[in-house]
């Protein structure tokens, strides 16, 4: 591989960060349509026709992604790579976890052996993102499909106008940040502590990451905005998603505490953030989140 790709996650990998994901699982699925998105149905269901087709979930977490695939394509066999091994539930014949670090590469047994490829929310937590989309690009085979999604550190108003995020200052006591906050939002700075914490420097969009791998063709590219707790203006299935979001982003917090306070922030200032943030679930905000599909180059076939 072209680097190394340690990673960034900052979040334990305990069962109740795994819960958390497991329930962003079901807003991933309601925000795009399914297990994928709605526009490659056709496509997906094609390529997973045949009995040698097989389908990897690279930092598949959970697993929640990967089982469910499982179950809906029993004559697909479906790979679940992570660094942690989580407990996975159905007993399903054609799942298996393979154990490992992103940061020595993907198993060479995978390469050209893939039929679909799905990556979520790990790209930037990599220190090369660009390395693990070539990677997982020599895992699929001609005409494989890959689909890239990710999160991002920024939140939005009621009218999706991007919010101003409140930073905090190490040489200024909590109590005066607190009263001079200036409109600033103090969820939208969480986020960006955390982008501050996870991203990789190298880290692109991820429809950037798929197009200068140079590997595929027929990119899409989609954003979805996710309300949090209200259902969000035209959201299809907007009032799930706000109630998901706002019990994901209230555990996110608490599970962001540790590493927040490794960091450098106080516990006084933790406190106070806890505040303003839970404050914040009542504003009407959105989150965004982006998913990228494409096909390995050396099939004809469009997506």
């Amino acid at each position: 591989m072209e680097g190394n790709m340690g990673t960034s996650y900052k979040l334990s990998s305990d069962a109740n960060e795994m819960d958390r994901l497991a329930t962003q699982h079901r807003m991933w699925c309601l925000l795009i349509g399914g297990l994928y998105p709605r526009q490659l149905q056709t496509s997906i269901e094609d390529l997973l026709l045949d009995e040698s087709s097989s389908i990897l979930d690279v930092g598949c977490g959970s697993g929640i992604w990967a089982t469910e695939m499982a179950m809906r394509f029993p004559r697909s066999a479906v790979i679940g790579f992570d660094l942690t091994e989580q407990h996975y539930t159905g007993n399903l014949p054609n799942f298996k976890f393979i154990q490992g670090d992103l940061a020595h590469g993907l198993p060479q047994s995978f390469k050209g052996r893939f039929s679909v490829a799905h990556c979520r929310c790990v790209a930037q937590h990599v220190s090369d993102p660009q390395a693990l989309v070539k990677e997982i690009a020599g895992c699929l085979k001609p005409g494989g499909i890959l689909i890239l999604s990710d999160g991002d550190w920024v939140a939005f108003d009621a009218n999706k106008d991007l919010l101003v995020p409140f930073r905090w200052d190490p040489n200024v006591d909590e109590v005066t940040q607190a009263n001079n906050e200036q409109g600033r939002s103090w969820y939208a700075g969480w986020l960006e502590m955390f982008e501050r914490l996870t991203r990789s420097p190298k880290y692109q969009p991820v429809d950037t990451l798929v197009r200068e791998s140079g590997q595929f063709s027929g990119i899409q590219y989609s954003r979805y905005f996710s309300p949090i707790n209200w259902p969000g203006n035209d959201i299809e299935h907007g009032e799930e998603i706000g109630r998901i979001m706002n019990r994901n982003m209230r555990e996110f917090f608490e599970n962001g505490v540790t590493p927040m306070l490794n960091s450098g922030l106080s516990q006084k200032m933790i406190d106070i953030w806890r505040t303003k943030f839970e404050e914040a679930m009542d504003l009407h905000l959105y989150n965004v989140w982006h998913v990228t599909s494409a096909r390995k180059n050396g099939h004809s076939a469009k997506l």
